[in-house]
This record gives C-alpha cells, sequence and structure tokens, in this order.
C-alpha cells in the first residue's frame, strides 16, 4: 500500500517525487510514456527564460536538473515509465489504480500529468502539410544555421524560440496575428531587438513547390499583404490536449477540461491532489515554477494529513 502514487513525469512531477523521498512517504511515480520529461521533450533545445536560479537554461537541461534531483530518491519513490493510470477506485479506506502494467494500492493520489498528452496545433493555411519545411518543434537548433527563419506565434513557446533561433540564423521573423502577446515582456523587448517582429499579420497562403520559399501574410486591420522569405517556417500555436479520461474520474472540471482544485491542491475527491497545467483556479498561471510550488504544496499536505504526528510545532 503507498502512501502516494504521482501521475506523470514531467517537470511538477519530477519535483514532487523528490519531496515525496523527503518526506520520507512510501510513493512512486507513473508515466504513460517511454521517457520523463513531460512536453519538455518536445523542444529540450528551447531555452527557458523564467526558471528561478537560472539566467535561461535549455529544456533538455532543465529535465536533467530535475532528474539529478530526483534520482537521490528513486530507490524509495520508483520511477515506473510506459505505466498508464486507466482507472481510480475508491475501495474502503483507499484508492485502487488500475494501470496498464498492473494494479496499485494507495492512500493518496497525485495528478501532475498536466491534463495527458498533447498535440500541437496545425497551422490551418491551404497545403500546409504538404510542404517540406514547415516544423512544430526543433529537434536541433545548428541545422538552421545561416538560415532565414519565420516563428508563428504569441505566446512564451514562440517568442523563447525566437530567441533561441536567432542565435544561429542569418534572420529570425516572428508573427503575430496580434499586436499584443501573452509571452513575458521582457522576452517580447528582446527579440524586437534581435530579430524582426511583424504583427498584426495572419498567414494567408505560401509561394514555392514542395517547400515554402515566401509565406504570404495579412494585415488583420488594413489587409494589407506581404510575402515574407523563408528557409523554415516554425509554427507554436501552442497544443491541444489529447482525449483523456479525466472527465470519467469523477473531478470537477471547468469549461476547458481544467481540474478544479482547492488552495492545497486537493481535488473535489478527497485524497486525489492534482497540480501543473491540468489544474486551474483564480489566478492560477500556467508556468513550470508554478506546478513546482504547486507541487510542494500537494506532497506537504498529503504528508501532514497522514502522518499529522510528525507535524512539528513551535512553542515561543
Amino acid at each position: 500500500m503507498y502512501d502516494t502514487i504521482i501521475i506523470g513525469a514531467g517537470p511538477a512531477g519530477l519535483y514532487a517525487a523528490t519531496l515525496a523521498g523527503m518526506h520520507k512517504l512510501k510513493a512512486c511515480l507513473l508515466e504513460s510514456s517511454f521517457e520523463y520529461g513531460g512536453t519538455l521533450n518536445l523542444y529540450k533545445q528551447k531555452m527557458v527564460y523564467d526558471m528561478p536560479g537560472y539566467r535561461k537554461i535549455n529544456a533538455g537541461d532543465l529535465i536533467a536538473t530535475l532528474f539529478d534531483q530526483y534520482s537521490e530518491y528513486a530507490e524509495d519513490v520508483p520511477l515506473r515509465l510506459n505505466t498508464k493510470a486507466i482507472s481510480i477506485d475508491y475501495v474502503d479506506d483507499h484508492y485502487v489504480l488500475e494501470s496498464n502494467q498492473g494494479v496499485f494500492l494507495t492512500k493518496t493520489i497525485l495528478l501532475a500529468n498536466g491534463g495527458g498528452t498533447f498535440e500541437p496545433r496545425l497551422l490551418e493555411v491551404p497545403e500546409a502539410d504538404s510542404k517540406s519545411n514547415i516544423y512544430y518543434n526543433v529537434k536541433d537548433v545548428h541545422d538552421f544555421e545561416g538560415q532565414e527563419l519565420i516563428v508563428l506565434g504569441g505566446g512564451d513557446s514562440a517568442v523563447d524560440w525566437s530567441l533561441t533561433l536567432a542565435e544561429v540564423a542569418k534572420k529570425v521573423t516572428l508573427i503575430h496575428r496580434r499586436n499584443d502577446f501573452r509571452a513575458h515582456e521582457y522576452s517580447v523587448d528582446k527579440i524586437k531587438q534581435v530579430g524582426r517582429v511583424l504583427t498584426p499579420y495572419a498567414p494567408k497562403g505560401f509561394i514555392g513547390y514542395d517547400k515554402v520559399d515566401y509565406l504570404t501574410i495579412q494585415n488583420t486591420e488594413d489587409n494589407s499583404i506581404m510575402d515574407v522569405p523563408c528557409d523554415a517556417l516554425f509554427v507554436f500555436y501552442g497544443s491541444s490536449p489529447a482525449k483523456h479520461n479525466l472527465s470519467e474520474w469523477g473531478f470537477e472540471l471547468d469549461d476547458k477540461g481544467l481540474i478544479k482544485v482547492k488552495s492545497n491542491m486537493e481535488t473535489t475527491r478527497a485524497g486525489i491532489f492534482a497540480v501543473g497545467n491540468s489544474v486551474t483556479y483564480h489566478g492560477k498561471k500556467k508556468m513550470i515554477s508554478t506546478g513546482l510550488g504547486e507541487a510542494a504544496t500537494a506532497i506537504s499536505t498529503i504528508g501532514a494529513f497522514l502522518y499529522p504526528e510528525k507535524t512539528q510545532s513551535y512553542k515561543h
């Protein structure tokens, strides 16, 4: 019988497993894929600029750092890859978690799976799926050295990738359909200094046969047309969650399918907690650092709930 089972080995899950080890909880970490790191694996070379303690760190190194910290407790909190949670049922005084690798018994559960697997939002322009130089992730930035690149999007991923690619590219043009960006203001100001930013423009078509030689964009205010040359086109419109069975697990969800949680990160099912991009509450900010803080709150709550005698009190 486990004290807690952590579902999802992304940043929040790895940190939760580390904290579970620190709290000496009997726990295990389940990950449905064949590797830990979560969605950070989609952009290992992209720089992350808002991680406490780092001026900047690429996503791959961040995964490695979090895993190295967790490895101190890996023997006590084992990681089980390729283990997908299928259902959870409350029986007597504990939960029965069924997975594709067997059944687990646990007193509590911590969801840190980011809402499940995600797929990139595709560029909805005719013939986009036939162009060989349209990308939705970057495996190696050095593949694009000395090239003219276009990045589409207005969030942190688009802006951060623009900054990362600008370090090797001949020229980077960031195009966004609105004048306002969702990304950090500092990062937007920085890409304006080292690259070219075009707003408010929406992609309309391509010039080129099997690849994009020019991207045709249209101003969303005055309808003017512009053709922008490129050697490679990157689309960072965010991700869409794949179908997930959260609604079948009995949680209260909002209209976007996110799990509603209390201030201690407990869901509407007693003893089940959730952190990271799968949860919602007033003022919620989707950042890696936010998820790490939520993991700390959840593990501390679980520890105090299961072992109240361990909670120290200080008298003056």
